[in-house]
């Protein structure tokens, strides 16, 4: 590789460098009300205006869906305690 292209990769690489560094020092010059003020507003955006909103019909159905998962994993998960607690009662280790 001739070295005038490896010269001006590292120039390149070294200004990348300084410009990042930049930025990292203007951010962490902004004090922590700044920042936070930042945050709400840019989180504010993302959900008003950036976020896709499900219609009615489908928040129907997505409601739907989350309470009989809850109901299936409850309905489980009681099966599983009754199980076990017959089991260690019949061993001798629960109480009776």
């Amino acid at each position: 590789m001739p070295n005038g292209v490896a010269a001006r990769g590292a120039a390149k690489a070294k200004a990348d460098k300084a410009k990042a560094d930049k930025g990292r020092a203007e951010r962490k010059a902004d004090n922590f009300f700044s920042r936070l003020f930042r945050f709400i507003r840019e989180s504010y955006i993302e959900v008003v205006k950036k976020a896709a909103w499900p219609n009615w019909s489908e928040l129907k159905k997505f409601t739907a869906v989350v309470i009989l998962a809850v109901v299936i994993v409850g309905v489980w998960i009681g099966g599983l305690d009754a199980t076990l607690s017959k089991l260690t009662r019949l061993i001798g280790f629960g109480p009776k």
